[in-house]
């Protein structure tokens, strides 16, 4: 089924919203890592946590800003962030194993 053109700036907007959260992920598990060498588990805790509620808001901020403001196409905008997040999964479960 033919859909049209597609702009390939949504995707890229997408993968770029994913990216972003995933670095974001990286910085607060070094940080939480550094709170329990320090035996500071509820420190620990609490960056985890804190970090995730700031990912989800810069997530749907991002998806706002895409969507409303530079309307991209959401459809290609999340099966592009969806895409990023699962390479990002499926490469942490081949270094980890």
């Amino acid at each position: 089924m033919y859909m049209g053109y597609q702009k390939v700036e949504s995707s890229l907007f997408g993968g770029l919203i994913s990216i972003m959260n995933t670095m974001l992920l990286a910085r607060s598990v070094n940080q939480a890592g550094d709170a329990a060498l320090e035996q500071n588990v509820s420190g620990g805790t609490l960056v985890l946590f804190k970090s995730l509620l700031i990912r989800i808001a810069l997530v749907l901020i991002g998806f706002y800003i895409g969507i409303v403001t530079l309307g991209l196409d959401a459809l290609q905008m999340l099966v592009a962030f969806a895409v990023t997040q699962i390479g990002y999964v499926f490469n942490k479960n081949k270094t980890i194993y």
